[in-house]
């Protein structure tokens, strides 16, 4: 999931520990019963566009206050059907 940071208003730093403040939620079409949160949508959601969104989400805050590697958060998806949100990481972008 994308989740450069830059707090100077320049590019990215891509080596630098940054402070973060971010909620990541995720879902899968693979869900099994029982899985996640349900999510409830506002009853006048258009059904077109309520199709595209998930019945049931997992998530974890990342913040206060702390640092992590610059990058974006990622996690197998085994791991995420298990909902061992445990293993998400951060990876950083690989270099040209």
């Amino acid at each position: 999931m994308p989740a450069l940071d830059s707090h100077t208003g320049r590019a990215p730093d891509l080596d630098a520990d940054v402070p973060v403040d971010h909620w990541v939620l995720l879902a899968t079409d693979q869900a099994p019963t029982g899985w996640g949160t349900p999510v409830a949508y506002p009853e006048n959601m258009r059904h077109r566009l309520r199709a595209f969104l998930p019945d049931t989400v997992v998530g974890r805050h990342y913040g206060a206050g702390r640092m992590l590697p610059n990058g974006d958060f990622t996690i197998s998806h085994d791991d995420l059907l298990t909902g061992d949100l445990d293993h998400v990481a951060r990876a950083r972008p690989a270099r040209n």
